[in-house]
């Protein structure tokens, strides 16, 4: 387990930069991450060279230790952006935000997808401290079955860019849960459905924080909730960007293949965000546990990684000049391909 250790490095640098570089300390953070993730795709190998070699009990444990660090991480950091400088609160946002945004928000998705009670419990505590709860409705009732149509508001059509697609799958996810959550809790029971629980705990959760740090430890929760779910809604639009599933006659998609995913084949980035890159599998076996996820090799590949593509998705010019064309060039393999 000690080769996934780098998300609890460098959630405890931001403490540690902020008490020993001052108030830009964390922004050293996103910078250490950010020069990991480059500097990863141009001396790391790429493939399946590394197995897991422990029982899958004890990779699951990581998950127990992470999440109430990353949540006391969020608490630790309200409370010193209340009394920090205009530099050190926003510095907080963004170092506390892109963490959350990045392991605790993959750590919680890991966690929804478990076929266990507890775990997906954990995974939706985690959801709670970014503001984000509906999110396992939406990705696991909604997404695992949509990808790569225009069915899924989490799917980026081809030619979008990053923004508009950010204005489209914040609300049409919220969306997508409710009608879900309407479906399968009719009538009255709809009281009792999780999206109205997801919404109560967010109100609560704003009104504990407000009554212990005051209007500006609200006003840094909510910017950090906001920067933790611009980053993972930037994982979610290069994830399956400008690839469609066909559709016959009578509007059946074909199966969710392997050539619907972007995918990042980097052993070592895939050591720092649980084997995310191998995202094709990961649609293949939505429940199997991070470090039984396999390299696909005739999956299609990003051009830059994980933290290029993401850098590349902010300016969407660049994005799309870089992206269509190979975009257009896997449909038109998936074109060719029959239907499983």
């Amino acid at each position: 387990m000690i080769l996934y250790a780098g998300p609890f490095l460098l959630l405890a640098s931001i403490p540690a930069f902020y008490l020993g570089a001052g108030a830009a300390g964390p922004l050293l953070t996103i910078a250490l991450l950010l020069a990991f993730l480059i500097g990863a795709e141009f001396v790391s190998p790429r493939g399946d060279v590394l197995k897991s070699g422990s029982a899958a009990r004890n990779f699951r444990t990581l998950f127990y230790v992470y999440v109430p660090l990353q949540i006391a991480c969020v608490a630790w950091a309200t409370a010193s952006a209340v009394a920090a400088s205009p530099l050190g609160f926003a510095s907080l946002v963004l170092g506390t935000g892109v963490t959350t945004g990045v392991f605790g928000m993959l750590a919680a998705h890991e966690l929804v997808h478990s076929r266990s009670k507890s775990e997906r419990m954990l995974g939706a505590i985690m959801l709670s401290a970014m503001a984000y709860r509906h999110f396992r409705v939406a990705h696991v009732h909604v997404h695992h079955r949509y990808a790569a149509t225009l069915r899924d508001s989490a799917t980026a059509r081809l030619g979008e860019g990053f923004y508009a697609f950010l204005l489209r799958t914040l609300p049409g996810q919220f969306l997508e849960s409710w009608r879900f959550e309407r479906v399968r809790c009719p009538g009255r029971a709809f009281l009792n459905s999780r999206i109205v629980a997801d919404i109560a705990v967010a109100l609560l959760s704003f009104a504990a924080v407000t009554a212990v740090w005051g209007a500006k430890g609200l006003l840094f929760f909510a910017l950090q909730s906001f920067v933790a779910i611009v980053v993972l809604e930037l994982f979610n639009y290069i994830a399956h960007y400008g690839l469609l599933r066909r559709a016959d006659a009578q509007g059946r998609f074909e199966p969710l293949s392997d050539r619907h995913s972007w995918n990042s084949s980097n052993v070592l980035v895939n050591l720092l965000i649980f084997n995310m890159g191998r995202h094709s599998y990961h649609h293949r076996k939505p429940s199997i546990s991070y470090q039984d996820l396999q390299f696909v090799a005739q999956a299609p590949e990003l051009p830059a990684g994980y933290a290029g593509s993401i850098l590349l998705a902010l300016v969407p010019p660049l994005w799309r000049r870089v992206m269509d064309g190979r975009a257009r060039s896997f449909a038109a393999i998936s074109f060719a391909v029959p239907a499983e």
